[in-house]
């Protein structure tokens, strides 16, 4: 299943640089919501990030890569863990959309988000990650990513686009458990 989101981007800067990440770098990313063996869900944060933010970890899928195959690239470099697959929840196409204030056009790019469920079967929470990019980690219940999800959407400034972004995909992760 194929859903359409679009993001009306306010920053030049920040849509200009989605443009290129899709011109030049990747196809679009995963998203993964791992599940550790408590039940909690893993959130992650960034050393650059708003203080306080957190939200579901996701990476990119490289031109010619096969998304299983980003998939769990991804998940070894940002977390180090081992995991399956619980859930394929679907693919969300979101439109980045910015007005150029000059001549008043709009330019838009299309980015896929492929969102996956997986349970932690193994490894060392980053500890055995092979990047660096996760600052700290956050193990969530249904109300605390709830907490997350609505962050994610309040962000003010210069990471208020950015914050939209994470906050459609968190939502619709959000939105899985809620059905069930």
């Amino acid at each position: 299943m194929v859903r359409t989101e679009r993001i009306e981007f306010t920053n030049g800067d920040y849509f200009n640089r989605m443009k290129k990440l899709v011109e030049n770098d990747r196809i679009g990313e995963v998203v993964f919501c791992v599940i550790r063996p408590n039940g909690k869900i893993i959130t992650v944060t960034c050393e650059e990030y708003p203080e306080g933010i957190y939200r579901i970890p996701s990476g990119g899928i490289g031109y010619n890569e096969d998304v299983i195959d980003a998939l769990f690239r991804e998940v070894k470099e940002e977390l180090g863990i081992d995991v399956e697959i619980v859930d394929s929840i679907g693919v969300l196409k979101i439109e980045f959309c910015y007005k150029n204030q000059e001549t008043s056009e709009y330019e838009t790019v299309n980015f896929y988000s492929y969102l996956f469920i997986l349970r932690e079967i193994g490894g060392n929470l980053l500890s055995d990650a092979l990047d660096n990019e996760i600052s700290g980690v956050r193990e969530v219940d249904l109300k605390g990513l709830e907490e997350i999800v609505e962050s994610l959407n309040n962000i003010e400034g210069k990471w208020r686009d950015w914050g939209k972004f994470r906050y459609i995909t968190s939502k619709a992760i959000l939105n899985y458990f809620k059905k069930m």
